[in-house]
């Protein structure tokens, strides 16, 4: 079974489809990096996987862990290990990014 598996995702943002049919297998241990120009769909398709409700699939599905990814709320999406960290978090004192991404989990 792989970790993440997205079969013919197509997702609109408004009346604009952004995703037109991706699919992606990550099985446990691999590393993948999502590249591509601006406005190629990268931040959509880390959206539509923190559960971000502004992102409309329209066809496709995504599972994670044998899991249907698509019909969990965010928070539960979170509390089985996907979400969004900022990339430039805001500072505070004392706390590190590690620290920070470790109590998220």
């Amino acid at each position: 079974m792989s970790l993440l598996e997205i079969r013919n995702l197509h997702v609109n943002v408004g009346e604009r489809e952004i995703l037109k049919g991706i699919d992606l297998t990550v099985d446990a241990g691999e590393v993948h990096s999502i590249m591509g120009p601006n406005g190629s769909g990268k931040s959509t398709l880390a959206q539509v996987l923190a559960r971000r409700e502004s992102y409309n699939v329209t066809e496709g599905q995504i599972l994670y862990e044998g899991k249907d990814l698509l019909e969990m709320k965010p928070e539960d999406a979170a509390c089985e290990g996907i979400f969004m960290a900022f990339q430039y978090p805001v500072e505070i004192p004392g706390i590190t990014n590690a620290y920070f991404l470790r109590s998220a989990l």
